[in-house]
């Protein structure tokens, strides 16, 4: 059986840049065009930008997948060097686009502005769980606080795989049906439902992706999965009911699972060429940027009403911004995680000469 431990899939990276200039656009056009519509436009465009949300749990799930492979291979990766590597990719460019965001908003009468006593929920990864901060400064950042959460149970999860690794992410997505089934009976706040368990199962469906892809994938596996993403935004753009609040998007999930098996065997040039590559290698930024760039745009009265010049405007500003968080801040901070010595070679370190 092979096993696919490679550290990088620069189709992973396309596919990351693609799905955050899709979040842009969303985003964008919710602020512009949305508000404009103009005679004889039917809802079919709206339906199609609003589905452009799935791209966040296309995130999640290429998380699952790439954090997960190594226990998914039958390897247990040393948990100091884990933490110090998660800790360097996600802290230092969050705390940065944290401060810009604050520092943007304070004092200011923006409906997203936060209080000072309110910064650390947000430095801590803990603003979901409170009605004053939840959705505040810069809405992006929720995310983010699911990520952190699932970096913290991951190695737990981590030894079960080594073990059971298929009951185990059955388990987990059951878990997760249960909670979001509970959510919905009993109508939960979203300081309750915007949490780990309520994302579980999409982030799981990335686990099974690299369990999966310890064997090569049946054919055509990829297009299925495109035509499952495909259905889950159809079924989600006219309205699901409670059956939908309980699956969420873990159809989508399942799908997006299936396109990075089939890309764990398959490199797609269009994808891993080097220009749509390097926009999954800054997408954190503009993931986390795009919206303090709005925010200027409006507050200065800068932001063009209609979409077309507002999305060149959002992104040539956000990618400048991006840019240099990742090459001022995230990446020597990625060098500086690296550093951090394994178990075994610490050991042998102390060992005398």
């Amino acid at each position: 059986m092979a096993r696919i431990t490679r550290p990088r899939y620069e189709a992973f990276d396309g596919l990351r840049g693609i799905a955050c200039v899709l979040i842009v656009c969303l985003h964008v056009w919710m602020y512009t065009d949305a508000n404009y519509p103009q005679p004889g436009r039917t809802d079919l465009l709206d339906r199609v930008v609003g589905e452009f949300r799935v791209s966040l749990i296309f995130f999640f799930v290429l998380s699952g997948f790439l954090l997960a492979l190594p226990w998914a291979a039958g390897k247990t990766p040393d948990l100091r060097r884990y933490a110090a590597r998660r800790f360097a990719r996600v802290a230092p460019g969050y705390w940065l686009a944290l401060a810009g965001s604050f520092l943007l908003l304070y004092g200011t009468e923006h409906g997203r502005a936060i209080e000072l006593h309110d910064l650390p929920k947000f430095i801590f990864f803990l603003p979901n769980l409170f009605e004053e901060t939840r959705n505040q400064l810069d809405p992006p950042m929720w995310s983010l606080h699911v990520e952190v959460s699932f970096y913290v149970v991951l190695p737990l999860i981590g030894l079960a795989l080594l073990k059971r690794p298929l009951i185990t992410c059955g388990a987990l997505i059951a878990a997760g049906l249960l909670w979001t089934t509970a959510a919905e009976l009993n109508q939960w706040p979203p300081e309750a439902t915007w949490t780990l368990p309520t994302y579980i199962g999409v982030l799981t469906c990335g686990v099974l992706a690299a369990v999966l892809a310890q064997k090569h994938p049946p054919r055509l596996i990829g297009t299925a999965g495109v035509v499952i993403v495909l259905l889950n935004s159809w079924w989600h753009s006219e309205g699901t009911g409670s059956l939908g609040h309980i699956l969420g998007d873990l159809p989508a999930g399942i799908g997006f699972a299936l396109i990075l098996w089939s890309l764990a065997y398959r490199e797609s040039r269009v994808l891993s060429a080097k220009p749509v590559a390097w926009l999954g290698t800054v997408s954190f930024g503009v993931y986390l940027w795009h919206y303090p760039v709005l925010y200027a745009l409006q507050m200065h009265q800068r932001m063009p009403e209609r979409f077309l010049p507002a999305i060149v405007l959002v992104l040539a500003i956000t990618f400048v911004l991006a840019s240099l968080s990742w090459y001022l801040v995230e990446k020597p901070a990625m060098r500086l995680g690296a550093r951090v010595p394994a178990r075994a070679q610490r050991q042998s370190a102390r060992q005398p000469c």
